[in-house]
């Protein structure tokens, strides 16, 4: 990332937080990047190009963070509790940015950005899952995903305690607390020969598709299966193409041209993999 599209980020989401997404204008951001708005442009194509991109950078800064702690060699267990410590002290840092996203309720207004969010909360899931099995083995398979749940219920319910309420708790003891209540409800289940609410067999249905596509490898498939296609079924990956590549896709564009593709039962799989990215019901 170039310094200036960083400097436009990190001014936008001082912005965003301190102002609201709809009361800051381009040129509040150029104002405070003391940059001209050609140069804005040069970078973002619209200021909701840029809400995603805002988005997407304070993903990374924590996603960095937390694969640094790798580096520490940890064991399992002391891993999880530095990562979620890490994890809490980050997002802390930033609880006006994800203030502005509660209050603004940014993620319905901008596909792009739903998206973003479903494959990010995927990739969550699958965090919490790998790193509990590492924690407890084998044992605790039959009950993951409902143990996966359990302890992000529980993160999210601290998080939204520091964040709303500005809480000033001890993050590092927090993460400590969490593992140990972890491991009372893993010695409960085991014991109890309770059936698991949650079973392996509807992870798909949990996650969805999306959780291991990106944007442009939806659009390289779309390209490739475009190839094989001919007539008005090609004219219709053409049109899904050129509005999945627009940083504000109209979704009623893309239900439509999704309910074209069911000319073909061989492009249902395509036309799954859409419908999941956008949360679309084909139904």
């Amino acid at each position: 990332m170039k310094e200036k599209e960083k400097r436009i980020i990190e001014a936008a989401m001082k912005l965003f937080a301190k102002k609201g997404v709809t009361s800051t204008s381009i040129q509040d951001i150029v104002n405070e990047c003391e940059i001209s708005k050609g140069s804005f442009y040069l970078y973002f194509k619209s200021k909701d190009a840029l809400l995603l991109e805002t988005f997407k950078y304070h993903f990374e800064l924590i996603h960095s963070k937390m694969e640094e702690v790798k580096n520490q060699d940890l064991e399992p267990r002391d891993l999880l509790i530095a990562q979620l410590s890490c994890q809490f002290n980050e997002i802390n840092k930033h609880k006006d940015f994800i203030i502005m996203q509660m209050r603004e309720n940014a993620i319905p207004n901008n596909p792009s950005i739903g998206a973003f969010i479903q494959k990010m909360n995927a990739e969550s899931n699958l965090f919490v899952k790998k790193s509990l099995l590492a924690i407890y083995g084998a044992s605790i398979e039959t009950y993951i995903w409902d143990l996966s749940m359990i302890l992000q219920g529980m993160i999210h319910s601290y998080l939204k305690f520091i964040i709303l309420e500005k809480a000033e708790l001890n993050l590092d003891d927090l993460a400590s607390f969490l593992l140990k209540r972890m491991d009372d409800v893993v010695a409960g289940l085991k014991v109890s020969n309770e059936k698991p609410i949650l079973s392996n067999e509807i992870e798909d249905s949990l996650f969805g598709l999306c959780a291991r596509m990106s944007r442009d490898e939806l659009l390289a498939k779309i390209e490739h299966t475009k190839e094989q296609l001919s007539g008005d079924l090609r004219v219709t990956l053409e049109v899904l193409e050129a509005e999945i590549k627009e940083d504000t896709p109209r979704i009623a564009v893309i239900q439509g041209m999704l309910a074209n593709l069911n000319q073909d039962p061989s492009l249902a799989e395509l036309q799954q993999v859409i419908a999941a990215y956008y949360r679309i019901n084909l139904t």
